[in-house]
């Protein structure tokens, strides 16, 4: 099964229009997770000529107990991709931005998925938060962004959405505009509850702190972005975050928060 939201004509003339296509599509690979899942970046353009970037998942060698998973929930099995379009959709009625999703396909058995799909335009944003956090150093800029970020998230929670992958590396931004806009990017896991529970609040903000080493944002400046989430510092909730970051810091992947610490800078 294929479904496609956009550049259908496009889509045909690239063979992405049919599993086989897609599964049988060679190009410009941005990562292989050791043959579970392949990325590609494919730049093209439209009819009209206006240069168009699309980006390529392929879920190879799926879990099976996501697959079970979504079983149990829903009487039917989803694919992950499925969920990630999905999901985009719940994060785009929210307000927030997403990569545009263009199409998404999937090969499901009883039980699990067996192969699955999506294929999204490029983010909006030159670059993600993780990249910013080490490249922009101008402290009146960066609390901006900050306060721009803090503010949507919280409009994310507020909307009973919540995700453990809140990770630096999954949110773009785009700071020219004297507004920051950002768009979140792998999104396949999503809780939806309202009210949003506290915990899951700390453990996405746990998440978004863990993945900013210590040495490039300081104290301060975590401490600026709680209060404009919160709307004022929540004693007993950063210590919730903390308890969040100390467990997350026993996982190898996440060993990198400890580099040096950032100099200090002052909070507008």
């Amino acid at each position: 099964m294929i479904v496609v939201a956009k550049h259908q004509t496009l889509l045909d003339k690239l063979g992405l229009s049919t599993l086989e296509g897609v599964k049988a599509f060679k190009g410009d690979l941005v990562k292989d997770h050791k043959g579970r899942r392949d990325i590609f970046r494919i730049k093209t353009s439209t009819d009209d000529g206006r240069t168009l970037v699309l980006f390529l998942k392929r879920s190879w060698r799926p879990y099976k107990k996501d697959g079970i998973s979504s079983l149990l929930r829903r009487g039917k099995v989803w694919s992950t991709s499925r969920q990630e379009w999905e999901n985009s959709r719940l994060l785009a009625a929210a307000g927030l931005n997403t990569a545009e999703p263009v199409a998404y396909g999937e090969e499901c058995g009883l039980l699990w998925e067996r192969f699955s799909f999506i294929l999204t335009e490029a983010a909006i944003g030159a670059q993600t938060m993780e990249k910013f956090l080490h490249e922009c150093h101008d402290r009146k800029h960066r609390g901006r962004v900050f306060a721009a970020l803090a503010r949507d998230i919280r409009k994310m929670h507020d909307a009973g959405l919540a995700t453990p992958d809140l990770f630096t590396r999954h949110v773009f931004v785009d700071d020219r505009a004297e507004r920051p806009r950002f768009c979140f990017i792998d999104m396949a896991r999503l809780n939806r509850k309202q009210p949003l529970p506290t915990r899951w609040r700390a453990r996405d903000l746990a998440a978004l702190n863990v993945t900013a080493p210590l040495r490039q944002a300081t104290a301060r400046e975590r401490v600026c972005f709680l209060r404009v989430y919160a709307g004022r510092l929540d004693k007993p909730f950063a210590r919730q975050i903390r308890r969040r970051v100390e467990y997350l810091l026993q996982r190898r992947k996440f060993r990198r928060f400890l580099e040096e610490p950032a100099p200090a800078r002052v909070c507008d």
